[in-house]
C-alpha cells in the first residue's frame, strides 16, 4: 500500500512516498502528483526514503509529472532514494534529467 504526504513551505512543496511504485500503488502516486501540481510549485522535492521498488508504471508517471512541472518552468528534485531504486534510476539515465541528492 502507498501513502503520501505533500508539505509546503516557503513556496517549496515536499511529496514524501512510502510504499511500491508497482501496479497498486500507481493510482495513490498519480493522486500526489496530480496534487502537487494543482498549487502550481515551483520547485518540487520527491522524497522517496519510503520507496523500496518502482515500475514503469511510476517511471512513466513520474516523467509525466517532470514534463508538466518543467512547462511551468519548475523545478523537482528526488531524494532519499534507496540503492536498488538508484540503480535502476541511473540504468535508464534519469539521473541525467532529474537531479538526485542522496
Amino acid at each position: 500500500m502507498l501513502t503520501y504526504t505533500i508539505k509546503n513551505a516557503a513556496g517549496k512543496m515536499t511529496v514524501t512516498i512510502a510504499g511500491r511504485v508497482d501496479n497498486e500503488g500507481a493510482l495513490p502516486f498519480q493522486e500526489a502528483l496530480d496534487k502537487t501540481f494543482e498549487v502550481n510549485p515551483r520547485s518540487v522535492v520527491l522524497d522517496l526514503t519510503g520507496v523500496a521498488f518502482i515500475n514503469s508504471t511510476g517511471i512513466g508517471k513520474l516523467l509525466l509529472f517532470y514534463k508538466r512541472i518543467k512547462n511551468r518552468s519548475g523545478e523537482i528534485t528526488i531524494t532519499g532514494i534507496n540503492d536498488d531504486v538508484y540503480t535502476l534510476f541511473k540504468a535508464i539515465r534519469l539521473d541525467k534529467l532529474i537531479p538526485i541528492e542522496r
